[in-house]
Formats: structure tokens, C-alpha cells, sequence
């Protein structure tokens, strides 16, 4: 069975997490992923999170995409 491998791109708000550094998952250990998995699910256990439709429309303004209709 060959490999597979997926790319992920996210946008952390500043407000939501602290740390200004770029985390590069492909380049992070088993347990150096794993903390940082926690710490998103930390903040979705405090609350800090935002619904869907709010992250993307705030994608589409800030790369001043078009938005879609239906």
C-alpha cells in the first residue's frame, strides 16, 4: 500500500494563540505533533474557537475573494 500524505494550511488569530511562530508539521516528531494537537484542543475546550461561515468569510475578505452565491 504506498504512503499517503496531505498538506495543511491554517491561520492562527493572534488573539486565539500567542506563539508567533510558523509550526511546520511535517518537520515536527510523533510527540511534538501530538503537543501541538493538544494545545488546539485546548482551545477548543476553553471556548477559544470561531464557527465555520465567520473563518471564511473572514478568509474571503482578507485575500479579497469572491464570495459565493447561490
Amino acid at each position: 500500500m504506498a504512503a499517503k500524505s496531505t498538506h495543511l494550511y491554517t491561520r492562527i488569530e493572534p488573539k486565539v494563540k500567542s506563539s508567533k511562530r510558523i509550526v511546520d508539521m511535517s518537520v515536527l516528531s510523533e510527540e511534538e505533533l501530538n503537543e501541538e494537537l493538544e494545545k488546539g484542543y485546548a482551545d477548543v475546550q476553553a471556548g477559544r474557537t470561531k464557527d465555520a461561515k465567520t473563518a471564511f468569510e473572514n478568509i474571503r475578505k482578507n485575500y479579497q475573494l469572491n464570495t459565493y452565491t447561490k
